[in-house]
């Protein structure tokens, strides 16, 4: 037994349906609630074989039809039934399938007062189908709105990010410019005070030798030098470090600007308590 293939079978219904919609007195094929579902199944992309026809091959070498129909007014139901039966006939014969049998299904009447569902249904189909597009349409308006408002934040965060990033590194620069001017300045002074300190012990250490020698030479004192002498060059040494400690710390507070705990005092107080007591 040989069985025809679904392409085939589609066609065939099909070709059937095509055929009965062309008599005259056939309103529309399959029923009233049927026809309106197809209708809607069809609006939305869902709409299979030919709407009222039936295709069975219980038999390899026969095709049975089976077509419902709905017939206008005032046509009698038995003619447009006949020539429904010939037309489908003459169409399924190409397919060369050997005995085709035709059945006809009268499902209803359609007079000049019925109302029709299924122009009805596809209205509603139709409205609903505008409605959806419509819908679809905002939310892609919207979405892009969004994106467009979101793509507009981001440009100006980054915008101030650049600018705020740009006015860091300038502060920054300028900090490090005046901190490098700043320790330029303590390094100098620093060393001017080392300078005088150094000349200022050397003088000291001069006339502390002559005044020594004087005192030798008069015979006043011995030629070794006494506590005392040893005593002043300290004090000396002393004051010249200390005036170099406040130096160094006057350049400090201006590096570190913090007026709280002046480096000064603590330098001045660490040096008074660190003084040789007499």
């Amino acid at each position: 037994m040989t069985t025809i293939e679904s392409a085939t079978l589609d066609r065939a219904a099909e070709l059937a349906g095509n055929a009965a919609e062309s008599v005259t007195g056939v309103h529309a094929l399959g029923g009233l609630l049927g026809r309106a579902s197809d209708a809607v199944r069809e609006r939305v992309g869902l709409a299979g074989t030919a709407p009222g026809v039936k295709i069975d091959t219980d038999r390899a070498d026969s095709i049975t039809a089976t077509i419902s129909l709905v017939v206008d007014y005032p046509h009698k139901l038995h003619e447009v039934s006949d020539a429904v039966r010939a037309a489908v006939r003459s169409a399924l014969e190409p397919l060369g399938r050997g005995t085709i049998d035709v059945d006809v299904v009268v499902t209803g009447v359609f007079g000049p007062f019925d109302r029709d569902v299924v122009a009805e249904a596809e209205e509603k189909a139709d409205a609903a189908a505008a409605r959806a597009s419509e819908a679809v349409d905002d939310v892609k308006a919207r979405a892009k709105d969004a994106a467009d408002r979101t793509s507009a934040a981001v440009d100006g965060a980054r915008e101030k990010s650049k600018d705020l990033a740009a006015s860091a590194s300038e502060t920054v620069d300028a900090a490090v410019a005046k901190t490098k001017d700043v320790a330029a300045g303590a390094a100098a002074a620093v060393g001017e005070t080392v300078k005088a300190a150094r000349e200022r012990v050397s003088a000291e250490e001069s006339r502390s030798d002559i005044d020594a020698a004087d005192r030798v030479t008069e015979g006043l004192e011995p030629a070794t030098p006494t506590a005392d002498d040893r005593g002043d060059v300290r004090d000396v040494v002393a004051e010249a470090l200390e005036d170099a400690a406040v130096d160094i710390a006057i350049a400090a507070d201006e590096v570190r600007a913090d007026d709280k705990t002046p480096a000064t005092d603590s330098v001045q107080s660490f040096v008074e308590d660190e003084r040789p007591k007499d």
